[in-house]
Formats: structure tokens, sequence, C-alpha cells
């Protein structure tokens, strides 16, 4: 009585892992290429030198439609409730992304965590079928992965469509989507890279932030969890050591005095040393210490200088606020919000606003014997 009626074997399936959506630009219609799963070529019983996926590329005048005619090319019906990544091309992403992905979002199949991405300068068909530049056998996971490893660098960002749609159809904050371009090693082989930010007015791509813009936008959003920060040296400055970052917190403070509206940006974080190419001595402590106040006044500076980047380019370029000062507006003082939020981008670009950053250095990381090197 409570059997599965309207089951699907799991042989007829064809797991979607990844999408990549472009646009014909002589019909106007959508190119819609999904990577599927192909299981019998990752089978750990049954090892096979065949492509561990397949890519159905079709066409539609809706993405629904472009889906529905792969089962025209393709044996098994698509089933998305394994996609990863949903690739967007540059083209498409300016005309406005809602409408695209209003069938993913409306769907009961695809996941709201899935990743949303941007194509630079390149299809996103090409992005989705770049087969090298990892372990990862298979594209549509190699490019979550490097994603999800944003948490361990500051050059890159990310996105699930969840939180684009919040953003995108919210008040106050303008979404940032994570960038693929595809570069070549020296070797002249091909390789997909995560590198910057672009940036959205509502659900339309206005441009890009380049790597240190990102980092400065991740520090203003609290979105930095760890990190590797190279500076000059306090020793020589033509020499280097790195920063990894452990820990931060990011708070925006409005302030409001009659009609003008100001705000402040307070990062706290703590790091260590974990390189430097500079080897000296620091047996005395006093000495440490006066090394480590120099490179925390090194770290503000920088911190300071990438969120200050950041901010002025969206200010003076996208007059777009992708980093909530209007939500932390109308999280303190609502009624000022209702008053201003109808223009609030075009406010936005000339608001004022203060930097404060106070970073710890935890741990020196150095090596306590005498140098044996030259400084």
């Amino acid at each position: 009585m409570t059997g599965c009626w309207d089951r699907t074997e799991l042989k007829q399936l064809g797991i979607v892992m990844g999408v990549a959506i472009d646009k014909d630009p002589d019909s106007g219609e959508f190119i819609v290429s999904t990577q599927m799963l192909r299981p019998g070529a990752i089978s750990t019983q049954m090892p096979s030198s065949e492509k561990p996926v397949e890519k159905a590329v079709t066409t539609g005048k809706t993405i629904f439609e472009a889906i529905r005619n792969s089962n025209l090319e393709f044996d098994r019906k698509g089933f998305y409730a394994h996609t990863k990544v949903i690739v967007i091309g540059e083209t498409l992403a300016k005309e406005g992304l809602l409408p695209v992905l209003d069938f993913f979002q409306r769907g009961k199949e695809v996941r709201g965590y899935v990743f949303v991405c941007i194509a630079k300068n390149t299809p996103a068909s090409e992005i989705l079928g770049i087969e090298t530049g990892g372990i990862e056998s298979i594209p549509a996971f190699r490019i979550r992965d490097m994603i999800e490893d944003t948490k361990f660098h500051l050059k890159g960002t990310q996105i699930n469509l969840l939180n684009f749609y919040k953003e995108s159809i919210g008040s106050g904050i303008e979404p940032v989507v994570g960038v693929l371009k595809i570069e070549k090693d020296k070797f002249s082989k091909k390789h997909v890279k995560l590198s910057g930010g672009a940036v959205f007015n509502k659900d339309k791509l206005v441009g890009y932030l380049n790597e240190h813009q990102t980092i400065g936008y991740r520090w203003c959003k609290s979105e930095v969890q760890s990190g590797a920060v190279s500076l000059p040296s306090p020793v020589n400055e033509n020499r280097y050591e790195s920063v990894e970052v452990k820990k931060a917190d990011t708070s925006i403070k409005p302030t409001v005095k009659g009609k003008e509206i100001s705000f402040t940006i307070n990062v706290k974080a703590e790091g260590i040393i974990t390189e430097q190419e500079v080897t000296t001595s620091l047996e005395d402590n006093t000495k440490r210490l006066e090394h480590m106040k120099k490179t925390e006044e090194k770290m503000n500076k920088q911190i300071e200088k990438d969120i200050k980047l950041a901010i002025e380019k969206a200010q003076k370029e996208f007059h777009a606020d992708i980093f909530g000062f209007g939500r932390a507006l109308n999280k303190e003082e609502p009624k000022v919000w209702n008053a201003v939020k109808e223009d609030w981008n075009d406010r936005f670009a000339e608001v004022p606003y203060t930097v404060n950053v106070h970073f710890k250095i935890k741990s020196t990381g150095l090596m306590r014997g005498p140098s044996q090197a030259k400084n």
C-alpha cells in the first residue's frame, strides 16, 4: 500500500555532476551542457579505462526545454540531486541570472547548496570540459573542491544557489560570485583556475574584482577563516615572510548624524608567522616581541589597504553594496534604512567609512638557534 509507486531505478538515472549554461548568440536559445556520471568507469571492483563522465549538450528556448531535449540524445534521464556546480557564461550573466536559475531554484531535485560560478572570457561549457589540472577525475568534483578550498586561501570567493537568491532579491547587499577561468601552464596544458569575484547589481553581472580586491571583500564580509599573507620582512624589506591567518572576525557599524550616514569596519584577527626568507636569531624575548609588533603593523596596513581597494572599486565603478553596509544599517537603524533603501546603491557610492584593523601574532614559529645565513 505504501510502496514506491513512482520510483526510478538507479540504473535508469543519469546522475548529473555539473551544469554549464551559455547562450547561442544567433538563435538566442540556451545551450545547456550536462556532465553525467558514468558509474561503470569509477567502479572499484571492475576498473575501466573509460572516461568517468559523459557530456550531453542540448539547446532550448528555456533551461527546462534544453534539459528535456537531452533525452533525445542521451539514454538516461538527468537526475540533479547530486549536482555540485552550475557554471554560467559571462554574456548570459550580464543579462540577468534569475531567469536562468529559476528552473534550479523551483525544482525539487537541485539542492540550495550547489555552487554558482561565472566563466570569465570563455564559454561555460569549456570550463566544465577541462579534464586536467588535478587528481580528481571528475571535472565537476574538481571544481567543487577548489571552491570549497577558499577557506584556506583569500584570492577567490564562493556563493551557493540559495545565498545568491537571498542577496540578489533582498536589499542592503549585492552578491559576489566565484570566477572560473582557463589558464595554460608552461607546457601549454589547460587547467581551470578559481580567481577573483564577479560583482552583481541585483542579478546582473557588472564587473570583476581582482585578487587583491577579492581579499579585501572577504575581510570586509567576515569570510576569512584561514589564509596566507606575504609581507616584506621587518629585517630586510627586499625579503619576505609569510603569515598564516588562524582566526578573524569583522563587524560593520553604522553611525547616523542627522542626514549623514557613515560606517566603521572593525577587523580583529590573529595568526602565526610560518616562514621567513631572512633567518635571524631571536633568542632575546625583547627582540622577538619587537619583531612580532612590526609584523602586526604590516599586517594591519596590508589588510586595511586591501579593504579600501575593494570598497573603492565597489563605490566608484560598480555602485553596488557588496559588503552589506545596507544590511548593517537596517539592523541598527531600521527607520533610517526605510528612508534611504530605494536609492541605496547610489548613496552607497558616496558613503564615508573608516577601517580599523587589529591583527595579533600569536606565535613566531621561528627557529631559536643562531642564524647561519646572512641577512
